[in-house]
């Protein structure tokens, strides 16, 4: 890390002044200035800086990507484009993604309609119509009772009859069994004959029983009755219900339910909104497209980077700073910043970050340091290029300074030929400070805009040749 001090100049006074002799120290020497080489005290500042160099980055490079994947369809960008934030730099094929949309939209809608509806007040007509509903099938139920009721004595009457052709039947039958054993008692052979008195009786009984218990089954059962019965009254309750809930509106838990599937249906909308979002790539912010991954038909997924911006309205760079010199930084302090392939382009910048943990590098401690380059788009600089910074650390404030060649010595005295108004000269002490880039500060009776001898140096010819080189 080298420490150096610079200087700003200040505007020198006249080219020729007039100096008092009261205001003269030293001894005056009557030979002419003229032909001699000459320079001029003038005001400046020396500043001291601590020097670096780092490279030239952006304050945000952005990789962009789609959200989903799919087909490109449009590339709209290509690499050193400048953008605006909001401006479309890429899109996908959203053929499927508009149905998808579309779809949704129809699904929410419909359940929107519904919950419209659960939650709209009855109208006249509907509660008329739930009335009637409720009379009708209170109706049926008391035709269902009714029916009940009669089956009862239908079914005895019906039922009594088999009951009396069967004992009928079971005389019958006893008289038949008799005719026979008497027969075969009194002859071996006895034959039965079926038209006989007892046969004639037992073939009626059983035609009587036969019919009357047909009768029986044709007859409807109670069961089937109160199957009947019961279905009217579970239609009754379910009109009853209807009525009031119509009257009374939906239930808490209708209503919730009710507001979940639609809260259900957007959230099915908006992610397919979203879906289409996704397939399209907006700068979000003010750049320069770095560079393009993708080629126009390719299909990509959410993954993969596609277009990288790069923000070259805010750049800086950042440099290592040595352990001993780091005490010395301190943010907003002013830095020049000269980028190397920029020829005689000094730039402002400003200390805006310093890292509070040092980097140890094999026994070298620097610190990082962030400058901001404050207008870079005063120079054609480019993200990437190498830059040296020169960080203001400290001011001598304002002093008289002239060209380091000056300064004269003689022994250990130091002085100056200021030249007077009529050409003469005369020698007034000084003492040297600071030196930088061929000026040095001066103390003593000296004043800005006096013009003071540049001393020839002696050439190994004998003759004058370049001034000689007194001072720091």
């Amino acid at each position: 890390m080298q420490k150096r001090v610079v200087f700003i100049g200040l505007a020198a006074v006249a080219a020729a002044i007039v100096i008092l002799p009261s205001l003269m120290q030293g001894v005056a020497n009557p030979t002419a200035a003229q032909g001699q080489q000459t320079t001029i005290v003038q005001r400046t500042i020396f500043n001291h800086t601590i020097e670096s160099s780092g490279t030239i980055a952006a304050a945000q490079r952005l990789s962009l990507a789609f959200g989903t994947s799919g087909m490109v369809s449009e590339i709209l960008v290509e690499v050193g484009d400048e953008v605006v934030a909001g401006d479309v730099l890429a899109r996908l094929d959203i053929t499927d993604l508009q149905n998808q949309l579309a779809r949704q939209e129809q699904a929410y809608l419909a359940q929107e309609a519904n919950y419209t509806l659960l939650l709209a007040a009855p109208t006249p007509r509907e509660i008329a119509q739930a009335e009637a509903n409720v009379a009708s099938a209170r109706s049926q139920v008391e035709q269902a009772q009714s029916n009940l009721d009669a089956s009862g004595l239908n079914q005895i009457i019906n039922c009594a009859n088999v009951e009396a052709t069967e004992r009928l039947l079971d005389r019958a039958t006893d008289r038949y069994d008799e005719y026979v054993t008497d027969g075969y008692t009194m002859d071996a052979s006895f034959l039965p004959d079926p038209d006989s008195e007892a046969g004639e009786a037992l073939r009626t009984a059983r035609s009587n029983f036969d019919v009357a218990q047909a009768q029986c089954q044709r007859t409807t059962s109670v069961a089937q009755l109160q199957a009947a019965l019961d279905a009217a009254q579970a239609a009754f309750a379910q009109a009853e219900a209807s009525l009031a809930e119509l009257v009374s509106g939906p239930t808490d838990e209708e209503r919730a339910q009710a507001e979940a599937s639609l809260a259900q249906a957007a959230l099915q909308r908006d992610n397919a909104l979203d879906a289409l979002a996704d397939a399209v790539i907006t700068a979000p912010m003010d750049g320069v497209v770095s560079s393009v991954s993708i080629r126009q038909g390719q299909r990509v997924n959410g993954m993969s980077a596609a277009i990288e911006l790069v923000d070259i309205g805010q750049l800086h760079v950042d440099v290592a700073v040595d352990e001993l010199d780091i005490v010395q930084v301190a943010v907003e302090q002013p830095v020049n910043v000269l980028p190397e392939a920029l020829d005689d382009a000094t730039l402002a910048g400003v200390v805006t970050r310093i890292a509070p943990v040092g980097d140890d590098s094999g026994g070298l401690v620097t610190y990082e340091v962030r400058v901001h380059i404050e207008d870079p788009a005063q120079h054609p600089i480019r993200v990437g290029m190498t830059a040296d910074v020169e960080i203001m650390v400290g001011s001598s404030g304002e002093v008289l300074a002239v060209e380091t060649d000056a300064v004269q010595r003689e022994g250990t005295s130091e002085y100056v030929e200021v030249v007077n108004a009529d050409g003469s000269t005369t020698r007034v002490p000084i003492r040297s400070g600071q030196s930088l880039d061929g000026l040095t500060e001066i103390m003593g009776d000296v004043v800005a805009g006096q013009t003071v001898v540049l001393p020839v140096r002696e050439t190994l010819g004998g003759g004058s040749g370049l001034p000689f080189a007194g001072g720091n």
